[in-house]
């Protein structure tokens, strides 16, 4: 299109809006205010549109976070086995909150031959978890290997101690017999422990030869 061809849609378009016979200066009057208020629709507008803008994309982005919080599912059960002496050992669904006591009353209770001391009832579950019950045997074993684990052992370096070792222990050595290892055992129950080695010269029967030949051999 031209420069005369535009000028021709314009007087067009101004005689069809019945501005073509206004003159010049009021029609360029008419133009200028025309923009200025276009001009004051657009400062009115542009701010808050911003501003709806901005909070329309913070809350696209905070929305998902919601979404998740919401949708976040609580858990309700736990699975738990329970095995040992009970009832009907096996897998078991409870509430979340449950305790072992619960746990061992929905596997039929505890067994006839059960140690019900060795649990504690009160003791809180999660998820997985697995209790165990022992056996009245079970529990007198294992107590019976703390005991022996905690008694100080009669033989160090392949030494036998005299002051913790059984009459049998004592008849390793050569030259004790039942009679003396009894005597021995007589005599530190009676004035106490050894102090040292050279102190079981003071049990009868044990002098300087049978001393030399004991002294590589016990300790205390």
């Amino acid at each position: 299109m031209n420069i005369e061809e535009a000028k021709l849609r314009a007087h067009s378009l101004l005689r069809q809006a019945g501005l073509a016979e206004l003159p010049r200066p009021v029609l360029a009057g008419i133009l200028i205010i025309g923009l200025v208020l276009i001009l004051a629709g657009i400062w009115q507008f542009w701010p808050r549109a911003n501003a709806d803008y901005v909070v329309a994309t913070n809350q696209e982005q905070e929305s998902p976070d919601a979404n998740v919080q919401q949708t976040a599912p609580t858990q309700a059960e736990i699975v738990i086995d329970v095995e040992g002496a009970v009832n009907a050992p096996g897998l078991y669904t409870l509430a979340a909150d449950s305790r072992v006591g619960e746990a061992i009353e929905a596997a039929g209770g505890f067994a006839s031959d059960a140690q019900p001391g060795a649990t504690n009832l009160a003791q809180k579950l999660s998820d997985g978890e697995q209790i165990f019950v022992p056996t009245i045997e079970e529990t007198q074993g294992a107590t019976s290997a703390v005991s022996k684990a905690a008694m100080p052992s009669s033989k160090r370096d392949g030494k036998i101690n005299i002051n913790t070792a059984s009459a049998e222990e004592l008849q390793e050595l050569s030259g004790v017999g039942p009679a003396l290892s009894g005597r021995i055992i007589d005599y530190r129950e009676s004035k106490g422990r050894f102090s040292s080695i050279e102190d079981i010269k003071e049990v009868s029967g044990i002098g300087e030869t049978r001393f030399e030949n004991l002294k590589d051999k016990i300790c205390v």
